[in-house]
């Protein structure tokens, strides 16, 4: 947890490193940028701006946490990111996490992003041993995202967002968007739709224009004797093998779609890619 103390003491070597997705540190912003921080934000502290991106960022401490707040460049509010205790959490959250297999991990850092037009969405950052997680829930406790793999949490731009969310709502004319972000992959969708909890994940060319690259769920337990054959016998024979099945997930693609099987391998997670035919597409041991 990044308690103010700590982030006064870390602030000389925080000023000496340059994130590669960041054009100009500690940059000064217009009048009427700093003017709608300042309403939203009236009792912060130690502000510190940076531009990252198509946005300004402002790092600033609040009721003694370190928090950041992206704004766009005239002045709107797209997301803010706070430090929180892990106490603080929702109590459904809090719950599903103990009900979780990472309940006896370390917790490292818990943070509450605040989108606007979208759902709270709840991070924790747990580790054992070298193995870190990073878990986002809503508020009602639904886990959206379980990544291995994390960078910043990057908000997409109001007008993208609006492109989004028609291009989903055009593929998926029932689902409930939960939550849109930008990751190193392109834009990651996470919707429920037939009473499924889905990702869909955009890419944009060169000018901007997105396309659609698949939508991905997870396989239930209930559903594993429903798969096709194939998928079934390379179940069968990793279990024999003696690697142990943590998930099975499917993936819509506009070239075919397949199922991705997840093994833990000497404790660090792999991954098998098999057709719906049962052909093995690509093996990643």
């Amino acid at each position: 947890m990044k308690k103010f103390a700590f982030w006064a003491m870390m602030t000389l070597s925080v000023v000496s490193l340059t994130s590669c997705d960041k054009d100009d540190d500690h940059v000064r912003v217009s009048a009427d940028l700093q003017a709608a921080f300042d309403s939203r934000y009236p009792n912060a502290s130690r502000v510190d701006w940076e531009r990252n991106g198509g946005f300004y960022e402002a790092e600033f401490v609040g009721n003694g946490y370190e928090n950041k707040a992206w704004f766009t460049p005239d002045g709107a509010w797209v997301m803010t990111e706070y430090d929180i205790p892990f106490n603080q959490l929702p109590q459904a959250v809090l719950d599903a996490f103990a009900a979780s297999a990472y309940a006896t991990w370390r917790v490292d850092d818990v943070d509450m992003i605040e989108k606007s037009g979208m759902e709270m969405i709840y991070v924790i950052e747990v580790e054992s041993g070298e193995r870190e997680y990073e878990l986002c829930y809503l508020e009602d406790g639904t886990l959206l995202r379980e990544n291995t793999e994390w960078g910043d949490h990057l908000p997409v731009a109001p007008g993208q967002t609006a492109d989004v969310k028609a291009l989903v709502m055009e593929k998926y004319p029932q689902a409930v968007i939960l939550d849109i972000e930008e990751d190193r992959r392109g834009i990651e969708v996470e919707i429920r739709d037939g009473g499924r909890q889905k990702e869909v994940l955009y890419q944009k060319d060169a000018s901007g224009v997105l396309t659609w690259v698949y939508t991905m769920y997870e396989v239930s337990r209930y559903e594993m004797n429903n798969l096709p054959a194939g998928v079934q016998q390379a179940l069968t024979d990793l279990s024999t093998s003696g690697m142990r099945v943590d998930d099975v997930d499917y993936f819509e693609t506009a070239d075919g779609n397949y199922y991705r099987i997840e093994v833990d391998k000497w404790g660090a997670d792999k991954y098998i890619y098999v057709g719906e035919n049962g052909e093995t597409v690509q093996v990643n041991l």
